[in-house]
C-alpha cells in the first residue's frame, strides 16, 4: 500500500531528516501528536522552496491530524499515484518486514492494531496505516484529490504499459525506450542483485532477511494458511471486489 503524491515540491513524506531540517526542532523531541500537526506546514515549506516538481512516496493513509488539517495539504499535492496489492499476498511479506508472525500480520492488515508504532519504523515518523481496506478507502474515497490507482498485479504482468501510465498521469515527458530501460533496472531480480551488493536503506531492522523477497502475485496460496485467508476475506471483502481480488 503505497502512495506516491506528486508535489509542487517535497523530498519524502515521513522522513524525519527532512522534517527536523524544516521544522527547526527534531521529532524525537515532540509528541507524535504535535508532529502530525506541523507536518502539513513541512511540507508547504518543501514545495515552496523547490525549484521544481518533486515525488513524495509515502506509506501513511490519507489522514487528519487532530487538529483537523489534512496531513497532506491539498494546495501542494498536484495528484498522487495509488499502488495497490492483493491483501493475501501482503500478508507475508508485512509479516516479514515488520519481523512477526503472519498471523499478527493478518490482524494487524484487518484492523489496524498497532500499525502505527508496532513496525520499528527506525529513523521515520510515526505512519498511521489503519486496516488494508481503511487505507485503501482513504486515498481512493477521501483524500479528493487527483489519483491514478495502479495494481501491483497489473504493473508485474505488463510493466512498461502501466508504468508508461504512470509516466503519463504525472505529466513527464513520455519515452518508450526510457520506460523500458527503468523498467529493467527496476526488476525484481535486479533490485535483488543490488541489495545483495549494496544493501537497501528502507529494509526494516526486523526483517529476517532482505527486503526484496519474493515479489511474486499468488504467492499467498503457498504461504498463506486457509483460516487466515478467509479472515483477510471476511474483514474486506467490498474492496477486493471492488478491486478485482474477490475469490
Amino acid at each position: 500500500m503505497t502512495a506516491s503524491c506528486k508535489l509542487s515540491g517535497g523530498p519524502i513524506a515521513g522522513a524525519r531528516r527532512s522534517f527536523d531540517e524544516w521544522a527547526g526542532v527534531e521529532a524525537s523531541a515532540l509528541d507524535a501528536n504535535v508532529v502530525d500537526r506541523l507536518r502539513p506546514e513541512v511540507y508547504r515549506r518543501l514545495a515552496r522552496d523547490a525549484d521544481e516538481t518533486l515525488f513524495v512516496k509515502v506509506h501513511d493513509a490519507w489522514t487528519r491530524a487532530d487538529s483537523g488539517e489534512p496531513m497532506f495539504p491539498a494546495d501542494v499535492t498536484l495528484g498522487v499515484v495509488y499502488i495497490i496489492r492483493n491483501p493475501l499476498d501482503l500478508a507475508a511479506s508485512c509479516a516479514h518486514h515488520w519481523g512477526t508472525s503472519i498471523a499478527a500480520a493478518v490482524e494487524t492488515l484487518c484492523d489496524g492494531a498497532g500499525s502505527p508504532t508496532k513496525c520499528n519504523l527506525t529513523g521515520q515518523l510515526r505512519q498511521r496505516l489503519g486496516s488494508w481496506g481503511e487505507h485503501v478507502r482513504s486515498w481512493v474515497d477521501d483524500s479528493g484529490t487527483a489519483l491514478h490507482v495502479v495494481r501491483y498485479e497489473d504493473l508485474s504482468i505488463d510493466p512498461c504499459g502501466f508504468f508508461g501510465g504512470m509516466v503519463k498521469f504525472c505529466g513527464l515527458d513520455y519515452d518508450e525506450d526510457l520506460v523500458k530501460k527503468a523498467v529493467a533496472f527496476s526488476s525484481f531480480g535486479e533490485l535483488q542483485r543490488q541489495e545483495a551488493s549494496s544493501g537497501f536503506q528502507e529494509r526494516s531492522p526486523a526483517a529476517p532477511g532482505g527486503f526484496f523477497r519474493r515479489g511474486e502475485t499468488g504467492s499467498w496460496r503457498d504461504e498463506l494458511p486457509g483460516d487466515l485467508a478467509e479472515r483477510l476475506m471476511a474483514a474486506h471483502h467490498e474492496t477486493m471486489r471492488r478491486f478485482g481480488y474477490a475469490r
